[in-house]
């Protein structure tokens, strides 16, 4: 082997070797980027449940509070028949 062949040989063994710990440390950085994905998928779920959660209070407290500012006044003539204004009443409820 000449001095040329063996400095390419040596520049060629430096290559793989670079490019082999280069590979290991691209698995790892792949390996951290599916973790950090992953509970990343976690966290957006649990947010948008909260938030779902957090809408279902608001309206229902909306609801709540709607309810007690609510007066409801009926004036219904009492010449009709009762059970004419019994259902008449069970309507409205609905």
């Amino acid at each position: 082997m000449s001095a040329e062949e063996r400095g390419r040989s040596s520049y060629l063994d430096l290559l793989i070797n670079t490019l082999m710990e280069h590979e290991k440390n691209m698995d790892s950085l792949v390996e951290r980027l599916e973790k950090i994905a992953k509970e990343l998928a976690v966290n957006h779920e649990e947010a948008g449940l909260k938030a779902q959660k957090e809408i279902a209070k608001k309206e229902r407290d909306k609801t709540v509070e709607s309810d007690l500012d609510t007066v409801v006044y009926m004036r219904i003539k009492i010449g009709r028949p009762i059970d004419e204004t019994v259902k008449i009443i069970e309507a409205l409820k609905e």
